[in-house]
């Protein structure tokens, strides 16, 4: 989960700038370690068979809910990596690798379940939230990727059934090899520039 380096950003800027060939050598790095998470990942996710059926795809549907269906296929392909720099968030932090599901269904996966467990909605059938719930922790229990034991309250936000399944099931294996490759690419960049 995340972990604070710093110089990272310019230490990126210093390889595209002064040694182009070092930085395409550290992103392929940076692939190479995020992509055995990737596929792990993907692994998690449930056949169309063992998902509500009114969440498969329908022909002809319309309205809000009509792209947040669930495809096993299309949401393997939502799950890939990003190995370039993000925005700065609010509180100044940018991540420099990540893993990223960029599918609707696939998202709804990770994530349903781990704020509420099951909150009655504008369905006729007011367990319908639990009941998607309970279907949905049949093919895969939320896991939490964040480790480190705190006191007090933490974040829900590194809790999900197919990503965060994945990055606790590593424990720390890619990060630690995200933090190599970066170190990796520090020294030789400062024995080319010595």
């Amino acid at each position: 989960m995340p972990t604070e380096v710093k110089g990272v950003i310019e230490l990126r800027k210093a390889l595209r700038k002064f040694a182009p060939d070092l930085s395409k050598e550290t992103q392929k790095e940076l692939r190479v370690a995020l992509k055995p998470i990737v596929a792990k990942s993907r692994g998690f996710l449930p056949d169309n068979e063992k998902v509500p059926s009114g969440w498969l795809q329908r022909e002809n549907s319309e309205g809000s809910w009509s792209n947040r269906f669930y495809d096993q296929a299309t949401a393997r392909r939502g799950i890939t990596f990003k190995t370039t720099p993000s925005k700065a968030n609010r509180k100044g932090w940018r991540s420099v690798a990540s893993i990223l599901n960029t599918n609707a269904g696939g998202a709804i996966y990770e994530t349903a379940g781990r704020k509420t467990k099951g909150a009655g909605g504008a369905s006729l059938n007011p367990n319908a939230g639990q009941q998607f719930i309970n279907i949905l922790n049949q093919s895969g229990e939320l896991k939490n990727a964040d480790n480190q034991k705190r006191v007090g309250r933490h974040s829900q936000k590194a809790i999900g059934r197919a990503m965060f399944r994945a990055v606790a099931e590593d424990q720390g294996k890619t990060t630690a090899a995200v933090l190599k490759a970066l170190g990796k690419a520090e020294d030789k960049f400062k024995a080319a520039t010595s």
